[in-house]
């Protein structure tokens, strides 16, 4: 009895799937007078999504800031708290605290100059190559 169980599920797991792939609404199935089986599927009600346009820029009467990133160049935690905190004012070239990974801690230089206006994880947090660790407002020049 429990293997024609299992046989019955698998022709039933067949059936949606036919059903899904062939983009049916309603399948029926009749082996024998015992075994009928009938399977429907309710309509999905049509989703329309507007159709995007573009927005014109927004004009204010002052500039856009120019928020530049300083990435992690490497893997392990990164440790500033005593190189930089927000609202720093940095250098190109700066050092902005170090990445430490087995035993070896390696120096994170700015790569950007201006002040610092988000710092994204935290003293100690575990950071990877690429991750943005600082938002600075780039300084004009």
């Amino acid at each position: 009895m429990e293997e024609l169980m299992k046989k019955e599920e698998f022709q039933i797991e067949d059936l949606i799937n036919v059903l899904s792939e062939c983009g049916l609404t309603e399948i029926s199935y009749e082996e024998n007078e015992n075994l009928k089986i009938k399977i429907k599927k309710s309509p999905q009600p049509k989703v329309v999504m507007p159709k995007e346009t573009p927005q014109p820029a927004k004009e204010t009467g002052k500039k856009e800031e120019n928020i530049k990133t300083v990435v992690s160049t490497g893997i392990g935690k990164y440790f500033y708290k005593d190189a930089v905190k927000i609202g720093d004012k940095i250098k190109v070239g700066q050092d902005l605290g170090y990445i430490y990974v087995m035993g070896l801690k390696t120096p994170l230089k700015s790569t950007v100059g201006g002040e610092v206006m988000e710092i994204t994880v935290e003293d100690g947090g575990v950071v990877d190559y690429g991750k943005v660790l600082l938002k600075v407002k780039a300084t004009a020049r």
